[in-house]
């Protein structure tokens, strides 16, 4: 047996897959795309059921990659059941999914999700009462928590009928498709005549490839006579019957809300330009001041912590050693350890912890609609703004996270402003952690400026360059609401834990061979033939190109690095204010790292990976040597 979760994007349906489905879960590329599906596998009473994950679709039509994969999995499969995961605090857009699941002949299952949400607010849903009107099983679940899930499972297996209902569509668009439906043949269709029809009034074309020549005909001959009668295509027509019919149906499930004055009036301050962007440039700055002072105090307890601790005991263990080399190994290791206390907990678990916060309180969309008409004048849509933030986290899936725009060209533009423009958190550690914390805060938040300015001008170059046009924004608001301490710790822990389990072991092992080197008197050979151009071009000393080469592997390990060769975390005894400012700039734009390079290759192949590579790499030593000039008239 196979059952589909399907629904718009955001509702939870990755929530309840993994109450479904546990571990053991398979991802895989729709054929043709860079789209993917998950597939798991579901006990229930001795039996095995396969769960299939759609991406997130508003509709069965397919206008992006994400929902002509969904749709296209959903008309081919044909799965037993289809379990349709409605946000229930956004109801009525949800609804206009389920219509066409409805339509299309499945036996389907409403599951009304974030329940405890609707709770909140204040209002309530006659689950009942959409049962009756729906004519299907409506579960109230809230995946988080687990709650309804045994339920849905239950029904799912135990469903047998389809459901009666219809919406009620203009009275010339009924007639058009009782005449196709007459031309139709229902043995020739995995769907009730009634999907098949409307189908053809809007164009599908999976349904116009496969449908009767004659039928074909007849249908573009309505559509033209309908757009001549009433002034408008039939496909906007038929999207307003349904959120008609949406809207009817919500306004007498959906009871009104206690405290409807009050979200509405911060809602609608966090939308409007006027409010929303002074609101947005204080969340920035929120952001950045804690970053630079709690990272900063955070990092000064948790080193002077360690050092008071480790230092003593490790000196003396050095000294019982009987070669340079073992001593330098470890001296690498107590480096390693006190790195990464200066640089993964005081900056970017920080980072991630309010990065959680932001997600989970609503505001981040909010910002995406905010913003989507600065978007257009880059060749994007509001909808980038996510990646963008996703990328000061993690470049790796902020790259994977463009797949959600509407075309390739989109994806191109946006992955190369993520890639040179976008700090992740390794290079925001770096600025706020050593510029900002030992030059001061005015030197770090220039370099953002700085990168907010490449990211603009960039943009507006690609998009000029790379002509096209920017496919709309639909995006559903959600309520903002005060975030579960239990969901931010947890997501927060799932990014650090990267941190911990790959970077300290690369870190480790960079550091270990840095000390052989240094104490075999090797490093320094290596370095010699570039202290040239380092100091001459970017006014750095020579052994900061260690620092810039292993950068490429991972961003965190630049300024880990340094600490190692300078022997200190404080890293003010050895290099100017100016001389951080050059370096951090030049980390910010410099090439992509290792794994950002190998999802580039992937996404977008070799010759787009290859310009944008050399673009950055271009960019950051010509604005490195611009630092270095104008920093030191």
């Amino acid at each position: 047996m196979e059952i589909a979760l399907a629904g718009n994007p955001n509702v939870g349906k990755s929530a309840i897959f993994s109450r479904l489905t546990g571990v053991g879960v398979i991802s895989s590329n729709y054929p043709g795309t860079t789209v993917e599906f998950f597939e798991g596998k579901a006990k229930f009473m001795g039996s095995t059921i396969t769960v299939i994950d759609l991406p997130g679709t508003y509709s069965l039509a397919g206008h992006t990659d994400d929902e002509r994969v969904a749709t296209n999995l959903l008309f081919e499969r044909r799965p037993d059941t289809v379990i349709a995961v409605l946000d229930t605090t956004r109801l009525e857009r949800n609804l206009v999914l389920l219509f066409e699941i409805i339509e299309s002949g499945y036996h389907v299952i409403a599951s009304l999700n974030m329940y405890d949400a609707m709770r909140k607010s204040g209002r309530d849903v006659d689950v009942a009462r959409l049962e009756r009107i729906l004519m299907i099983p409506v579960i109230p679940t809230v995946a988080t928590k687990g709650e309804g899930m045994d339920s849905l499972l239950f029904t799912s297996v135990q469903l047998r009928g389809k459901s009666k209902f219809k919406v009620r569509y203009d009275s010339h668009i009924e007639g058009m498709i009782r005449k196709l439906s007459g031309m139709l043949r229902q043995d020739d269709w995995p769907m009730p005549l009634r999907a098949v029809s409307l189908r053809l009034l809007t164009g599908d074309r999976r349904v116009v490839e496969k449908a009767d020549p004659e039928a074909v005909k007849a249908s573009e001959t309505m559509r033209e006579e309908f757009l001549k009668e009433h002034g408008e295509d039939i496909v906007v027509h038929i999207e307003r019957d349904r959120f008609g019919e949406a809207g009817r149906i919500a306004s007498e499930v959906v009871g009104e809300s206690r405290n409807r004055k009050k979200e509405g009036l911060i809602s609608d301050l966090t939308l409007r330009p006027a409010t929303g962007i002074p609101i947005l440039i204080a969340v920035l700055a929120s952001v950045f001041l804690v970053l630079v002072f709690v990272g900063g105090a955070l990092e000064g307890l948790l080193v002077g912590a360690y050092t008071d601790a480790a230092r003593d005991p490790f000196d003396d263990f050095k000294e019982g050693l009987s070669n340079d080399i073992a001593r330098g190994v470890a001296e690498g290791v107590y480096l390693s350890v006190e790195a990464m206390l200066a640089l993964v907990i005081p900056y970017i678990l920080v980072f991630y912890l309010m990065l959680a916060l932001l997600e989970d309180s609503g505001y981040l969309v909010r910002v995406v609609s905010l913003l989507d008409g600065v978007m257009h004048r880059l060749g994007l849509h509001g909808r980038a703004v996510i990646p963008i933030v996703v990328g000061f986290g993690c470049n790796v899936p902020a790259i994977l996270a463009t797949r959600a725009m509407g075309s390739k060209r989109e994806r191109l533009i946006l992955a190369t402003l993520i890639t040179i423009a976008v700090p992740c958190s390794a290079q925001t550690a770096i600025i706020i952690g050593m510029v900002g914390n030992y030059a001061g805060v005015t030197w770090a938040l220039s370099i953002y400026i700085i990168l907010g300015a490449i990211l603009v001008l960039l943009g507006f170059v690609l998009h000029k360059t790379i002509k096209f046009e920017p496919t709309g924004l639909f995006v559903e608001i959600p309520d903002l609401r005060v975030p579960a301490a239990s969901e931010i710790l947890k997501k927060t822990y799932l990014r650090i834990k990267e941190f911990l389990t790959i970077a300290f072991p690369l870190l480790l092992a960079g550091s270990i061979v840095l000390e052989i080197l240094m104490a075999e008197n090797i490093l320094q050979q290596l370095i010699g033939p570039s202290e040239g151009f380092m100091m001459a071009v970017l006014g750095l000393p020579g052994i900061t190109v260690v620092a810039l080469v292993f950068g490429i592997l991972r961003k965190e390990m630049a300024l880990q690095m340094l600490m190692i060769l300078f022997g200190t975390s404080n890293l003010a005894l050895y290099l100017a204010p100016e001389q951080m400012f050059t370096f951090a700039l030049v980390m910010a734009v410099f090439m992509p790292c290792l794994a950002a390079f190998a999802v580039m290759l992937k996404e977008f192949g070799v010759k787009s990976t290859a310009l944008v590579t050399a673009g950055s790499i271009t960019l950051a030593m010509a604005m490195g040597a611009a630092s270095n000039v104008l920093l030191n008239l």
